[in-house]
């Protein structure tokens, strides 16, 4: 990479900091006006308990604990649109500049220009890839909770409806604990091919167990039930009651998050959202469209740049504020548009081909614009 490469990568960089930067504590503060009892309710509770001296400690930390891990959510969220707008904001300080037409005097290309705001670009989205696959998931169950959870490491306890796993058993919990990966008030029925109740398991509590794939039961009971003819009455015999330690189903904690929270699947890494489909808490389509979408987004987020750079790309000074409209214009409904098809299923495509139709619709834009750009 030439130095005329390496100043117009960090130029771009720069104004990307720039800009995520002002548009993450425009976000947090908006929030935080909005939720401001909230947060201070959660202060109040945190003195309270001893766990700090005052509320002017309190209650910035309050802020910080709930918005901080969310920083990399926004940036999930937002690096194809800033990388748009950094590359914007780049362009139109070379342009007023002249710098723009210093370049061309020398002999080097406006491709060069956006190959190297490009192969910026492509870093952020690999740096967005790791995230994605590292960070996320460790921060999932922060990342969805409430206010009301500020100071925890994550959600607060909440009630698990009937949950149907591969083997037909159903699943349901008086509560949840998704920090200690605890059950309360655990029952599970056990059915046979036909959908009727042969064993029933309860328990007052009940902590998941990883390596057996199923549920240590503490004071647990289990009872059968048999039905010995399909044809006979309606009359059953049940079984003694007898102790019951352990209780195999592939309802996991973290199909019960995914379940109960809507955006927590998205946080998971591709090798977790693959065991999650394997064990039957995620249908396959989903699992493929949401593994594909890690590929399809970054994709998208690199084709809008490509397709928004010759706004910008002057071989004349101007005024840019048309030409700015017109970026705007064109990539955020082109890029909420494409993120749209990818999470909706489309009927008789495949979810991963319906995943990156976005992508082949516009790679030849992009090619077009670029292969156009006059220099």
């Amino acid at each position: 990479m030439t130095l005329l490469d390496r100043w117009v990568a960090l130029r771009f960089l720069a104004n990307f900091a720039l800009l995520f930067l002002i548009m993450y504590l425009f976000a947090a503060s908006i929030d935080v006006i909005l939720e401001l009892e909230r947060y201070v309710d959660a202060a109040r509770v945190a003195v309270e308990s001893g766990r700090f001296s005052s509320m002017l400690l309190a209650l910035p930390l309050a802020i910080i604990d709930f918005n901080a891990p969310r920083i990399f959510q926004f940036y999930a969220y937002m690096v194809g649109l800033i990388s748009v707008a950094a590359a914007g904001f780049t362009l139109a300080q070379f342009v007023r500049n002249r710098e723009l037409v210093a370049i061309m005097s020398a002999g080097v290309s406006l491709h060069r220009v956006a190959l190297a705001i490009l192969t910026a670009a492509v870093g952020l989205n690999i740096i967005q890839f790791v995230n994605q696959e590292v960070m996320l998931p460790r921060l999932a169950p922060r990342l969805v909770r409430e206010h009301d959870a500020i100071f925890s490491d994550g959600v607060a306890r909440f009630a698990v409806p009937l949950i149907e796993d591969e083997a037909h058993s159903l699943v349901l919990a008086g509560s949840f604990e998704p920090q200690s990966e605890t059950a309360r008030n655990l029952l599970v029925i056990e059915r046979d091919e036909e959908g009727r109740a042969k064993r029933r398991v309860v328990a007052p509590e009940a902590t998941w167990n990883d390596e057996r794939k199923g549920w240590d039961l503490l004071g647990g009971t289990a009872s059968g039930r048999e039905i010995p003819d399909v044809h006979a009455t309606r009359e059953t015999r049940i079984d003694k009651s007898e102790p019951c330690d352990f209780v195999a189903t592939d309802v996991s904690p973290r199909e019960i998050m995914s379940r109960h929270f809507r955006s927590y699947a998205q946080l998971l890494s591709i090798q977790q959202i693959t065991q999650l489909a394997a064990e039957g808490g995620m249908e396959p389509s989903v699992a493929s469209r949401l593994t594909g979408m890690r590929f399809a987004g970054a994709s998208v987020n690199l084709l809008m740049l490509a397709i928004c750079l010759p706004f910008f790309l002057l071989r004349v000074p101007q005024a840019l504020l048309q030409s700015s409209v017109i970026c705007a214009g064109t990539a955020v409904p082109a890029m909420l548009t494409s993120f749209f098809f990818m999470m909706v299923p489309l009927p008789g495509i495949p979810p991963m081909l319906g995943v990156f139709l976005p992508v082949a619709v516009l790679l030849p834009f992009a090619a077009a614009r670029l292969g156009a750009l006059r220099t």
